[in-house]
């Protein structure tokens, strides 16, 4: 069976070096399983690379929590104190509880990162689109 390339998943450091970027393949599954499928797998590549104490923002940050803590990464993620974080501009469309809890601007390890670096590649790799 051949499958769809959807475009790519990336993980980057606030820095903006990407850490780890996998092509998506469109195989049928929902939006759901597609962070299942690559976030799991970007988050334990950066759990083994770069170890404790790392913080990924991500624009779902609370359905990725859950899907990490039942995982099989759930507990080495506990472990390494990996802390999912909700991306600075998409802090504010998530509920008011979410946001106290997850966004950078209280969380005093993230200092002024506004976590949206991945935004930043793409809007940049925009202009390559038409040499494809």
């Amino acid at each position: 069976m051949v499958f769809d390339q959807m475009g790519i998943f990336l993980v980057a450091c606030h820095h903006g070096f990407i850490e780890c970027v996998t092509e998506m393949a469109h195989s049928g599954e929902l939006y759901v399983n597609i962070f299942a499928k690559y976030g799991l797998a970007a988050i334990n590549k950066i759990l083994d690379v770069c170890g404790n104490d790392q913080a990924i923002g991500h624009n779902i940050t609370c359905s990725s929590r859950k899907t990490v803590a039942t995982s099989l990464i759930g507990c080495q993620a506990k472990e390494l104190h990996l802390q999912l974080v909700v991306n600075v501009f998409h802090g504010f469309s998530q509920n008011h509880c979410c946001q106290l809890e997850n966004h950078p601007l209280y969380l005093p390890d993230l200092a002024i990162e506004d976590l949206e670096t991945c935004e930043c590649i793409f809007a940049s790799l925009n202009s390559t689109a038409p040499l494809i």
